[in-house]
């Protein structure tokens, strides 16, 4: 008599992306993120220059956040899809294929760049701050 797996159908594992793809997003998450403060910067010296870099800034936020949005949907799904919370409650032994989807989620965070994005962005938002402060208050002339 042949065995049976369970009723349950095998979830699908994403697979990681290539690093190559992930340091694209990181750049256009980056760039973006520079183009999007030089808006205030580009004001002073002309509407035409402030517009032209928040649309390029807005257009490459869509684009990176979409990304995002995708990859958090991905690492749900495994979640969901395995209940792996549920079996770490209930303190459960986890099957082969909950190491597979525990491997990919720790792996696709351990390799993500977005708390380097975090800072950057962070650090380009205060410089930015400071430098329309200045060209406001008529301390420094670009």
């Amino acid at each position: 008599m042949k065995e049976f797996e369970s009723d349950r159908a095998r979830v699908k594992i994403p697979k990681g992306y290539r690093i190559s793809v992930i340091k694209m997003y990181f750049w256009v998450g980056l760039i973006s993120a520079l183009l999007l403060r030089l808006v205030i910067i580009a004001d002073h010296y002309g509407d035409v220059y402030a517009r032209i870099l928040w649309y390029l800034g807005v257009v490459g936020y869509l684009w990176f956040f979409a990304h995002r949005y995708h990859i958090g949907k991905r690492r749900f799904g495994v979640i969901r899809d395995l209940g792996l919370l549920e079996k770490i409650d209930r303190r459960e032994a986890l099957t082969e294929e909950d190491f597979e989807g525990l491997n990919y989620i720790m792996w696709s965070i351990s390799v993500s760049k977005e708390r380097l994005n975090y800072l950057v962005v962070f650090a380009f938002s205060v410089i930015a701050i400071v430098l329309s402060l200045a060209l406001d208050f008529g301390i420094i002339e670009l």
